[in-house]
């Protein structure tokens, strides 16, 4: 118990630490995919296959159905939104697992030399990222837990049959990987009753629960096929399958290809480490001591697993997602062998009975097994470190600043307007109470410019643009500074001086077309510097920090480099020049003669000779200063800011600042203005 204990105390620490002052979703392009089929299966608790109402298609499929549902029914039945339910579904999970573990250690081995380490080891599980581990407790992680479970029934159960079949139907339909692990399970069965135990009365029992796997396979096509259900187990296949190796013609062109995806594989730094690297002694001695005591189901299944990702890799385009599974094993299978060698170490009279049996001379035997300990120390000093350093990194990963509640209210506020969302994170939006068929959320699909253009005041247009997030998923929303047009800014209170206008993290890609014009003074020489774009971490931290968490940001021995050291989220550009203000001015203007450009990011002017500054941040600022304290000037003409950001060509002025989701009214069709 004190195991299961630890095993909970760190994964549940974890969790507290990656959700503490957090200001929305951590990986919110991954939470908003699991939060929204929940939230559906909350709204409609009962399967089925859209409708008219729908703000958008169920995107729920038939091999991850049971997580949504399950929860979906959980969030109803408690009265709490799908977003809370998400949250709590870590620490339900996390428990369940720990039930799992102990069940299954305590069949493996009930000593507490096997229990104990292998609690204190996976305590420290984390996965990388390209697969999940424990930190994300979503399908795949549940489809461990029940491939887990499966283990506990098929080996060490009186009624393996009765017991194991629920168990193998709900992993087809828990995770896209369900059949794979299915598959290593009976197999696993089959093999360790026939060879190992010498009873082949089990062999009918496996094909029995293979023929009800493929009826639940063939169950799903055909349902899909009569269009009850969005996706079958087919699609996934063609979602996971690697085109290179179909579209290569000539079997033997096709073998180099086989040979060269499996070459890739094992080069892999989370494989090389097991099996032919610095933590290869432990996973060798783990598997020594398993055959020497017997322990052959979980030999049978760290074989096939292992044989299993090999032999995925030319097949599929994410063989590491088949690594997870393996990695679990092979931690157990090392905790086995360390708990082993902690017993001949330190239980007295053990080590001269192991002595005996193994015939090996005394100071061979001791050498080789302080040479063990010390490599298993370093593994768990690691492994601290991956958890410390991934909870970490997943905690400041893809992280929206969003002003949720505010923009709902706005919702509220305007009832018979519609809300035309442009994201590639829809899934976010679904996820709130009622959206699936809230008739004020739009998605572009389902509306036009035209329509917008005609009936303007009908509409709000939300886009985003994330601070946060990788280039690629930002978002759109941009200001719009046209060829020939001027930026204005406000000054009115500056004092004559000596000034610095920085444009900051603005995405622009060259400055050279851009004066600062303030009174008869024009500047066009600018410097360019590199910024690092910094997470905002204060009161991130929560107040009661883990031993393991205060050396996060040294570099740990035998890693290849922590997955995140500082708060730099990414390094950006700054442009700078500096300009006399004569005399007191209400504003100065950026005049942009370089073809139409799109900026985001923060404009600031510092006082060189008074120290302070001014800053406009086109990201966060509040709705008064980017409506009144900047503009666009155009043939003599004050214009609002102009946004671009939604269809192409259309022009929009802001409404409503959520920091990292803005909303809009529309503009105009094209440049220049109506």
């Amino acid at each position: 118990m004190i195991g299961l204990l630890f095993f909970l105390t760190v994964q549940w620490y974890g969790v507290w630490y990656m959700w503490y002052g957090h200001p929305g979703p951590v990986g919110l392009d991954d939470a908003g995919w699991y939060m929204s089929p929940i939230e559906f299966f909350r709204e409609f608790p009962f399967i089925r296959t859209g409708g008219a109402e729908l703000t958008s298609s169920p995107i729920y499929i038939v091999n991850k159905i049971t997580y949504p549902l399950f929860f979906g029914w959980l969030a109803l039945l408690l009265g709490i939104s799908a977003e809370t339910m998400f949250y709590w579904n870590f620490s339900i999970g996390l428990g369940l697992m720990g039930y799992v573990l102990y069940s299954l250690f305590r069949r493996i081995d009930p000593s507490p030399w096997f229990v104990l380490p292998a609690f204190v080891l996976l305590a420290f599980y984390e996965g990388t990222g390209r697969y999940h581990g424990f930190s994300w407790v979503v399908p795949s992680f549940y489809a461990i837990a029940l491939f887990l479970s499966g283990i506990i029934a098929l080996f060490y159960s009186r009624r393996p049959i009765t017991y194991g079949l629920p168990l193998l139907v709900l992993l087809l339909i828990t995770h896209s990987t369900g059949i794979y692990l299915a598959a290593v399970l009976l197999l696993s069965y089959i093999l360790n009753e026939s060879v190992s135990e010498r009873n082949f009365k089990p062999l009918i029992a496996g094909i029995l629960l293979a023929a009800v796997l493929l009826i639940v396979f063939l169950s799903a096509e055909y349902f899909y096929r009569q269009h009850l259900i969005q996706l079958s187990f087919t699609t996934t296949f063609h979602d996971y399958q690697n085109s290179d190796l179909m579209a290569t013609e000539g079997w033997q062109n096709r073998l180099i290809f086989a040979i060269q995806a499996m070459y890739k594989t094992v080069k892999v730094y989370d494989f090389n480490k097991y099996f032919y690297g610095l933590y290869t002694p432990l996973v060798a001695y783990g598997l020594f001591e398993l055959v020497r005591h017997r322990k052959l189901p979980l030999v049978w299944v760290f074989s096939l697993l292992l044989a299993g990702l090999i032999i995925a890799s030319p097949l599929t385009m994410y063989p590491m997602r088949f690594f997870y599974p393996l990695e679990v094993i092979t931690w157990m299978v090392i905790a086995y062998g360390i708990g082993m060698l902690l017993r001949r170490l330190f239980a007295p009279g053990t080590a001269k009975a192991e002595a005996v049996s193994l015939r090996w001379p005394t100071w061979t035997r001791r050498l080789a097994d302080w040479g063990v300990l010390v490599v298993a120390v370093l593994f768990l000093y690691n492994a601290i470190h991956q958890k410390v350093g991934h909870t970490t990194y997943v905690k400041y990963s893809n992280v929206r600043f969003f002003d949720k509640e505010r923009f709902l209210d706005f919702m509220k506020q305007n009832p018979h307007t519609r809300f035309v969302v442009f994201t590639k994170m829809r899934d976010v939006y679904l996820s709130y109470g009622g959206m699936w068929r809230n008739p004020q959320l739009v998605f572009p699909e389902r509306s036009d410019p035209e329509m917008i253009a005609a009936l303007p005041s009908d509409y709000i247009i939300v886009a985003e643009r994330h601070r946060f997030l990788d280039e690629n998923k930002r978002g759109n929303a941009q200001v719009f500074l046209p060829n020939n047009a001027s930026l204005w800014l406000s000054v009115a209170g500056l004092k004559p001086g000596c000034y610095r206008l920085e444009l900051i993290d603005t995405g622009l890609a060259q400055i050279n077309g851009i004066r600062v014009c303030s009174g008869d003074s024009v500047v066009s020489s600018w410097r360019a510097d590199d910024y690092p774009v910094r997470f905002p971490d204060e009161g991130m931290t929560p107040p009661l920090l883990m031993p393991w968490y205060w050396q996060l940001e040294k570099a740990w021995t035998f890693y290849k480099r922590p997955i995140r050291r500082d708060n730099v989220f990414r390094i950006s550009k700054r442009y700078s020049c500096d300009f006399q203000l004569e005399r007191p001015l209400s504003m100065i203007t950026l005049e942009n003669n370089g073809g139409d450009l799109s900026l985001n990011g923060i404009i600031r002017i510092v006082d060189l000779d008074h120290g302070g500054s001014r800053v406009f941040d086109l990201d966060w600022g509040d709705e008064r200063m980017l409506k009144n304290d900047l503009g666009l000037i155009h043939e003599g003409k004050r214009l609002p800011l102009l946004w671009s950001g939604a269809y192409p060509n259309m022009l929009m002025t802001l409404e409503k600042n959520f920091r990292d989701v803005k909303a809009f009214s529309f503009y105009s069709m094209g440049w220049p203005g109506r």
